[in-house]
């Protein structure tokens, strides 16, 4: 018993295509821009980390007197440049 779903479903590809190619689109679309975000998602989560570790270095060392900003004010401005090679 050989069974043929398009000829039972009554379905071709010409047919799916015309009235679901917007949807179709729009979903290949959607998954190229994910594809295209992550990378700059997981370098923004590297960088938060990486000034994250620094901070609690840079809090670690003895520290300069500032009466402009807080010790850990002045750890995330140095955590922040270091990451960012600044």
């Amino acid at each position: 018993m050989d069974m043929d779903w398009a000829k039972k479903l009554s379905l071709n590809i010409s047919q799916f295509w015309q009235y679901h190619r917007n949807v179709v689109s729009f979903a290949g679309l959607l998954f190229l821009f994910a594809c295209w975000l992550n990378p700059l998602m997981e370098q923004a989560s590297y960088k938060n980390q990486c000034i994250s570790f620094a901070t609690k270095e840079f809090l670690a060392r003895p520290s300069v007197e500032t009466k402009v900003l807080t010790e850990r004010e002045l750890a995330r401005t140095e955590a922040y440049r270091f990451c960012n090679h600044i």
